[in-house]
This record gives C-alpha cells, sequence and structure tokens, in this order.
C-alpha cells in the first residue's frame, strides 16, 4: 500500500513538472533567441531533456505499479532504472551540444540583452526550484533521483544565468555567457555520469551500492545454527527493493528446526540490510562441531573463517 501511495504521489509531481517545463523550454528558447543569450538558449535546451526525462519516468512509473506475470517474474522494478539510464545518456549528449556552441559563440561573439537574460533566470529558478521542491521526498528512487536531480541542475543554471545577466549589464563582457554555457554543461555531466554508475550497477545485477559482502555473510553466520554460508549472490531488483540467493549449511535436523533458522535468517538481512527478497537453499552435514566458513564467489579461494 505504501509503495503504491508513493507511486501515485510521485505520478501526478512528474506530471505536473512535465507542464510547467514545458511552458519554461518555450519561453527560453523565444527570450534567449531575441536576446541573443547562449546561455538563456543552452538552458533552455537542459530544461528541454526534462521533458522526454519525465515522460520517461511517468511511464515508468506506471509500469513499476504492475504486478509480477508468468513472463516478468520479479515485476516492472527496473523499468524506473532503465529510464534513469536513458536520460542521463540524453544529458551527456546535450551537455555536448552545449559546449560546441559555447565555442562557437567565444570565436564570433555576439551582443547579449542581459535584461532577459536576468528576467529569464528568474522565472526559470522558480518553476524549477518548485518542480525540485515537490519531488524532494521521492528521490530515494533512482528514476525519481534522476528527475530531481535534472530539475536542481536546472534551479543552479538558473541561478548562473541571474548571475551572468548581472554581471554582463555591469561589466559589458559578453565572454560570460559562453562561460555560463560551459559550466551548465560540465553541471549536466557531473549529474548524468552519477546517474549511469548507479543505474549500470543495478542493470549489472552488482553489488547494491552501500552494501558490504563480508558484513552480510557476518550477520548470517552470527545467526545460531548456520555454519557455513556459500554461493553468496546479492543484487538490486530496482532502486529500492534487494535480492539474495545462498547456500547454508545446517546439521542434519527436522523442517521445523530449519525453517526457524531461515526465519531469523531472512529477519537479520531484511531489518540490517534492507533485502526483502531471499532464497535460501539449505545443506545438511551429520559432522560435528561450531564452525563458521564463508566461501564467496566468484572467488572460492578467499575464507573467513572463525570458532
Amino acid at each position: 500500500m505504501h509503495a503504491h501511495h508513493h507511486s501515485r504521489s510521485a505520478s501526478w509531481a512528474v506530471k505536473l513538472a512535465l507542464v510547467a517545463t514545458a511552458a519554461l523550454v518555450g519561453g527560453e528558447f523565444v527570450a534567449g533567441t531575441l536576446a541573443h543569450s547562449l546561455a538563456v538558449v543552452s538552458d533552455g535546451w537542459h530544461n528541454f531533456t526534462d521533458i522526454p526525462t519525465l515522460a520517461l519516468s511517468w511511464v515508468a512509473l506506471y509500469f513499476q505499479q504492475k504486478p509480477p506475470d508468468h513472463q516478468k517474474t520479479y515485476g516492472y522494478h527496473r523499468a524506473g532504472v532503465l529510464a534513469a539510464f536513458v536520460n542521463a545518456l540524453m544529458l551527456i549528449g546535450v551537455a555536448l551540444v552545449i559546449c560546441y556552441e559555447g565555442y562557437e559563440r567565444i570565436v564570433r561573439p555576439a551582443p547579449v540583452a542581459s535584461g532577459v537574460m536576468l528576467g529569464m533566470g528568474l522565472i526559470a529558478l522558480v518553476i524549477n526550484g518548485g518542480i525540485s521542491l515537490a519531488l524532494t521526498r521521492e528521490r530515494h528512487d533512482l528514476n525519481m533521483r534522476a528527475v530531481f536531480m535534472h530539475n536542481l541542475g536546472d534551479a543552479l543554471s538558473s541561478l548562473a544565468i541571474i548571475a551572468g545577466g548581472w554581471l554582463i549589464r555591469q561589466t559589458g563582457r559578453t565572454i560570460i555567457d559562453p562561460v555560463l554555457a560551459f559550466l551548465i554543461a560540465g553541471l549536466i555531466l557531473w549529474t548524468a555520469v552519477g546517474i549511469i554508475t548507479d543505474s549500470t550497477n543495478i542493470l549489472l545485477e552488482g553489488l547494491p551500492k552501500g552494501t558490504s559482502l563480508e558484513r552480510v555473510v557476518a550477520a548470517m553466520l552470527g545467526v545460531p545454527g548456520v555454519r557455513e554460508v556459500h554461493d553468496v549472490h546479492i543484487w538490486n531488483l530496482g532502486s529500492e527493493s534487494r535480492a539474495l540467493s545462498c547456500h547454508i549449511q545446517i546439521l542434519d535436523m527436522s523442517t521445523s528446526e530449519s525453517e526457524r533458522i531461515a526465519h531469523r535468517v531472512c529477519e537479520v538481512l531484511a531489518n540490517e540490510f534492507g533485502i526483502d527478497h531471499t532464497t535460501i537453499q539449505f545443506e545438511h552435514t551429520h559432522e560435528p562441531g561450531d564452525f563458521h566458513t564463508y566461501m564467496p564467489e566468484p572467488a572460492p579461494s578467499k575464507t573467513v573463517s572463525g570458532k
């Protein structure tokens, strides 16, 4: 129920952001062209990328609400992650175009209407700042984090445009305009790289960010009755859902006793590491003693043991 409420509130926030961003983009393109301001036009393109970003994010939110089926047995958790990855690639392309336009403006300077820059910068700051504020509570989801970072970057770009318009008015140096465009491009690239790194790790089923394999295994070994843990795999199903599979060796015992151990292991994993989808295969042994051994994959030669 909580996840469904989160998806609905995020969906409404994305829809409102989409309408506001489309209106802002149109205004920046017109104003930037009339003012001969590359910074304003660049910021327009920066905001323009938010339109497919928001559209993709809305589609991803729709799919994330769909339950698992016979073909997508894990559901559609990664729809948002895939949307974030695609959006970040688009950001890189836009940043490169802005850098090229900035170079062209340095080679062939043009007069800039600083008053229009100031006015559009203030309008953009209000819109992008409002969108970022609306999305603040949703940024724990990678898909929504991509949208939040887009709009936060837009708000910072708006501040830069306001400062640039004021400086151009005070000094008359129009080179400030393409310099601002380069700064905006750098901000875009920084945002994109972070999102690509996180989304790629999830898509490649890497260890969830902030998770220590050794700590997870040590916690499982601390459960009474667990003698050995190996073939451990931990991955993200989506931005917020984590899964684990492993083999656990226990003494030969009744099914009810082994179920108690499995329940305790799952409880520890959920409470301490947020791993909510666990698959455990028990292996039984008759050997006496109380020893713990961890054999990780894919390097079985590395062993952690203790008595």
